[in-house]
């Protein structure tokens, strides 16, 4: 009796495990959250994620996971739109880049309540370039006052918007952005963005924060060279040798930054500096890069570069060029051989200048030319104006034609 009670036994347990395996299979609310837009969108999330952490992989899937998440959300059941986490979903998706025929279709089915038709539609003309409504609608709205998936994601569009008529708001909507979601995409754009802000409101103490908690937090992210070269442009702008306490914050930044990051840095600062004709905190740069790059190798060839065009452009022509004509322009990236094809040009000038100035008149006077007769050439310092506007040039056409 034992064995027959045994295998019924067995038997009833087989049929209670595969028939709660398969209501759990059929579980609707299981099935429904895999279809869900706002379980979707979190695909992309994840890969923005990576791309902070530095997945250039990351970054070179994401063109193409947008767009198979449209597909999907295009496919997603009308009656989805009805739940205000999938409306959010739509949000954070256009303000991510996505389609924009994503969130024009959700709007066109109507499902979605008022508050949530409104956001979408505010959005929706963001990335469309309609400013006027996008700003009429979207700042009406309060962004903490939304879910923080999508409140981060509405502030950074907010603070965009108003940047260039009230900075200081601008930059108290990029706080909010990162108070709704640290450690994400949201928090880094913010943190890049807060910094170049404070650029332009010539805040450096808010651009020193800013550019502090960024290098702590995300000197991985695949954008990071980028705030990098923009960083560079803003300590020039700044000024490293202007002002004493000025240079102190500056420099003290830096120094909490690993050697090789300095080093980085202070290369970009230098080149930034003299195609931008900030030459004082360039040559500044240029001899902190020289202090810390090796012997030999790229970086002693990009200082070296760097510290000779200061030399030049400084009114030192006849040293800078000597120093100019021993870099291995193969050595350079093509910013730099610009530059230096530049600057050894105007130094060229400059001496030229210089020593048609020290030149007697004659064979029988030891007065040097008169520049009464208005027929001498460029003075140095046009020469430097000359050279300068040039480099901007330069810089202006190589960061058009990109990296």
């Amino acid at each position: 009796m034992e064995a027959p009670r045994l295998l019924l036994g067995l038997a009833l347990t087989c049929i209670f495990n595969a028939t709660a395996f398969a209501q759990r299979a059929e579980d609707p609310q299981t099935d429904q959250r895999k279809g869900q837009p706002f379980e979707i969108a979190r695909s992309m999330e994840a890969t923005q994620d990576e791309i902070v952490l530095g997945s250039v992989d990351a970054r070179s899937r994401l063109p193409k996971l947008i767009g198979q998440i449209a597909e999907r959300l295009l496919a997603a059941e009308p009656s989805l739109w009805r739940d205000a986490r999938n409306d959010h979903a739509a949000v954070i998706y256009t303000l991510s880049g996505g389609q924009p025929r994503v969130i024009r279709k959700v709007l066109q089915l109507g499902n979605a309540s008022e508050t949530e038709r409104n956001l979408m539609t505010g959005a929706l003309a963001y990335v469309e370039g309609q400013q006027a409504k996008a700003k009429q609608i979207l700042m009406a709205i309060d962004a903490m006052a939304l879910a923080p998936s999508v409140g981060g994601y509405v502030a950074l569009a907010q603070s965009a918007l108003i940047a260039k008529e009230n900075p200081a708001r601008a930059m108290s909507l990029l706080d909010q952005a990162r108070v709704l979601a640290p450690g994400t995409l949201v928090e880094e754009a913010a943190l890049r963005r807060s910094a170049f802000l404070a650029d332009e409101m010539t805040d450096l103490g808010r651009f020193v924060t800013s550019s502090s908690q960024y290098f702590r937090r995300y000197a991985r992210s695949v954008y990071a060279d980028n705030f990098r070269r923009r960083f560079a442009e803003s300590v020039a702008h700044f000024g490293l040798t202007s002002d004493a306490a000025q240079r102190a914050k500056l420099t003290n930044l830096l120094r909490e930054l690993d050697s090789e990051e300095q080093l980085k840095l202070y290369l970009l600062t230098a080149q930034s500096g003299i195609l931008k004709g900030k030459i004082e905190p360039a040559r500044y740069a240029a001899e902190q890069a020289m202090r810390l790059s090796e012997e030999t190798g790229l970086e002693k060839d990009r200082a070296k570069l760097y510290e000779a065009a200061t030399k030049i452009l400084l009114r030192s022509p006849e040293a800078g060029l000597r120093e100019v004509a021993e870099i291995d322009e193969r050595h350079l990236q093509q910013r730099d051989v610009e530059l230096k094809e530049v600057v050894t040009k105007t130094g060229a000038e400059i001496q030229k200048t210089a020593d048609d100035a020290q030149r007697p008149s004659d064979a029988g006077s030891a007065e040097p030319q008169s520049s009464s007769n208005g027929n001498d050439g460029p003075s140095p310092s046009a020469l430097i104006e000359s050279a300068q506007m040039a480099l901007s040039q330069t810089d202006a056409l190589l960061t058009r034609a990109g990296p």
